[in-house]
């Protein structure tokens, strides 16, 4: 899997930028694969430029910010969980924890050269990573019809054209969601900063908008994963403040729930919010953070699977869109 990686990211990596290639071609009416292929890639690095230069001194000032309030945070909450209980277990938990972070932070020092050479192998990666994707965006046509007379030769012509119409619904299905719940994770990014910025004036608002925005990729659960440390964080420095973020994030999640959501996902995952709860667990139990990140597409995309068999199996006719 360590040595594959920069394959199966790659193979991400176009899966991710072909929604963007295809508008390029739609829309600008270019012909020419290789020039699109370079404008999908310009425009991403544009966008990640301005997002990089726009964004990152906040989130460093605002690390920088907390990292010089941590002794401040830590006396705050061993006052707190003094006034909450005089168990000693409590106490002990508290000290092995900062213990385990002053190792945590020792060992990253010590390992600077170790993690230097870390991050040359990761932009290595990074880089072929790139161009596969760049080749696989290139030749997606050829690699169809490929794996077309590939299936052919096992299942028959036919069934090789359904089985590529269906990677196509698939594919459309998921995409569509990952990049709907992208965007309502931004706006929700967006609307948690603001609040905390100007209207709570809390002390780490890019923080609080970051932390937001990355959970809640993870459905109905992520806003509050993410929100309980950035309000535990907020309360240790000002209770009120620590109480008014609790509100706003309480307010947005249900503007997210009733607006945004419909908005932007519709029905993109035609799944009950049953399977996603249960996908969910099981994703975040097996795998960890990925797992949770990706249960509701991974669900969305077995569920499909099991409708098209089904259909198939009860004669019905599957509406394909074949365009990719």
């Amino acid at each position: 899997m360590q040595v594959c990686f920069p394959i199966f990211s790659g193979i991400l990596l176009a899966a991710i930028l072909n929604p963007v290639l295809v508008f390029f071609e739609k829309t600008l009416e270019i012909e020419n694969r290789y020039v699109a292929v370079i404008m999908t890639y310009l425009f991403i690095f544009l966008m990640i430029s301005i997002v990089v230069k726009t964004i990152t001194p906040n989130i460093i000032n605002s690390i920088i910010q907390l990292s010089r309030d941590i002794p401040k945070l830590y006396r705050e909450a061993n006052n707190l969980l003094s006034l909450l209980s005089d168990d000693i277990i409590v106490k002990f938990y508290l000290a092995e924890i900062t213990q385990k972070l002053s190792s945590l932070l020792t060992a990253i020092i010590n390992n600077a050269l170790t993690k230097v050479i870390d991050i040359f192998m990761a932009f290595a990666n990074t880089l072929l990573s790139i161009i596969i994707s760049v080749y696989l965006l290139i030749d997606k046509k050829n690699i169809e019809n490929w794996c077309k007379e590939f299936f052919g030769l096992f299942a028959g012509k036919k069934t090789a054209n359904d089985i590529i119409k269906i990677i196509h619904i698939l594919y459309r299905n998921v995409s569509n969601y990952i990049s709907g719940k992208a965007a309502s994770s931004l706006i929700m990014a967006l609307l948690i900063f603001a609040g905390s910025k100007y209207i709570i004036k809390c002390p780490y608002p890019v923080i609080d908008g970051m932390v937001i925005g990355i959970t809640n990729m993870i459905p109905y659960f992520g806003t509050f994963i993410g929100g309980v440390p950035i309000v535990f964080i907020n309360f240790l420095y000002e209770p009120q403040k620590g109480f008014l973020l609790f509100i706003l994030i309480l307010i947005l999640q249900q503007v997210e729930n009733l607006i945004i959501d419909p908005k932007i996902l519709s029905s993109q995952l035609s799944i009950k919010p049953i399977l996603v709860i249960i996908s969910i667990i099981i994703g975040g139990g097996l795998f960890g953070p990925l797992g949770l990140f990706l249960a509701a597409p991974v669900a969305a995309l077995i569920k499909s699977i099991v409708d098209v068999y089904m259909l198939k199996k009860l004669n019905k006719n599957v509406h394909f869109i074949d365009k990719f």
